[in-house]
């Protein structure tokens, strides 16, 4: 199924965002995409950008993976296959898609889903298997959802996080097999957020929710070597004190920037750390955030903040939409220096740039006055 929608050029856009400076290389707002079969309301969850033109989004409204043309914003396809869409009681836990992971230079996705893990083929625009996950341990599906993934090309393994679960885990599946080859449980967890794999290092990094030793959360590192010998462990855990930690990106060099959404009454900044030594390099006063992202052109990350408010303290996340200042930060990743604080709609928690496109993309909800129907916002990068 396909849909094509009309693109909102936003004009004046660039005069109403708030950045350090303005002028030539400054990001701005450039357009707005409407959501296919225009529904009144979006609940949608992780973006990916496959620097080939293309820009997907996991859709729960209409159960789906969009594909958009991240150069026209046209839509290309809306790609359904059994995913479960937003559970009716609203448990995110129970709701999918959820993350989306592309393979570089394929036309190939991963996509969490309830108890699954969906591969896409982009360019048949159809779901071509449905790789079913059980907790560890156990051969019965929980009914409970494999969220964000993150991809280790050196030896072809696609990590997916599992945060619902009573206990939290890890999967890894092969790329060659699309077989899940092992797991990781992690009792005591309160949850997993982004994840991502540091060639450097050749680990796995994965933010963790809370735990008895970092209740405000923690980076936990494990080796790529003991994921492949099947005895899956986390190596070491660099803790982050009021952090809350969700958006998870390589920078340059040896750094990695912790999106955080700290809880009620806590500063709202980030963490960028040495991903080596766990040592802090910078804090960021932004924070917020979900997903967050890093431009290789550029230079900047790109943090989806939704729980952004100007005091700069945070009000959790259960407040009101209309008391947050949904906001998309950029970060210089050379000097750590905050580029532009850029309005967005309710509920930005989903970030992804086309590098080669110079593109970023937002989407969002309804309940903020500036961005009154759903939609994808588009910045530009630079």
């Amino acid at each position: 199924m396909t849909y094509r929608g009309t693109v909102i050029g936003l004009a004046a856009a660039a005069a109403q965002f708030l950045s350090c400076g303005g002028g030539p290389g400054q990001p701005k707002q450039l357009a707005e995409i409407p959501v296919p079969n225009n529904p009144s309301k979006f609940v949608f969850d992780i973006g990916y950008a496959d620097q080939a033109g293309h820009y997907f989004i996991a859709d729960r409204t209409n159960k789906s993976v969009d594909m958009f043309d991240s150069k026209t914003y046209s839509s290309i396809a809306v790609i359904t296959g059994g995913f479960a869409g937003q559970d009716p009681g609203g448990n995110n836990d129970k709701s999918g898609p959820d993350g989306v992971v592309g393979i570089p230079g394929t036309s190939t996705l991963y996509v969490g889903d309830v108890s699954s893990v969906k591969i896409v083929d982009s360019s048949a625009k159809a779901v071509t298997k449905n790789i079913q996950i059980t907790p560890p341990g156990s051969n019965t599906p929980s009914g409970f959802r494999a969220d964000e993934g993150c991809y280790d090309p050196d030896d072809k393994l696609m990590m997916f996080a599992h945060p619902g679960d009573s206990t939290p885990f890890i999967s890894w599946i092969s790329t060659d097999t699309q077989a899940v080859v092992t797991q990781l449980a992690l009792p005591g967890s309160m949850g997993l957020e982004q994840c991502v794999y540091d060639p450097g290092t050749k680990s796995f990094l994965i933010n963790n929710d809370g735990t008895t030793a970092n209740p405000d959360g923690e980076l936990d590192v494990i080796t790529a070597s003991s994921v492949t010998a099947k005895t899956p462990a986390v190596k070491t855990a660099y803790a982050l004190p009021k952090c809350s930690p969700a958006g998870l990106v390589l920078g340059p060099g040896t750094d990695v920037l912790v999106g955080c959404a700290p809880t009620s009454g806590n500063p709202l900044t980030s963490l960028i750390l040495n991903r080596a030594s766990g040592a802090t390099v910078a804090t960021v006063n932004l924070a917020g955030a979900d997903q967050v992202a890093y431009d290789s052109s550029s230079n900047r990350y790109f943090m989806a903040l939704r729980f952004w408010v100007d005091t700069g303290t945070s009000i959790g996340g259960s407040a009101p939409a209309t008391s947050y200042n949904p906001i998309l930060g950029v970060v210089d990743a050379g000097s750590h220096v905050i580029v532009a604080k850029l309005p967005a709609g309710s509920n930005d928690h989903s970030v992804a740039v086309d590098t080669s496109n110079h593109r970023v993309f937002v989407p969002h909800t309804v309940g903020i006055a500036a961005f009154p129907t759903p939609g994808i916002t588009v910045y530009s990068s630079q």
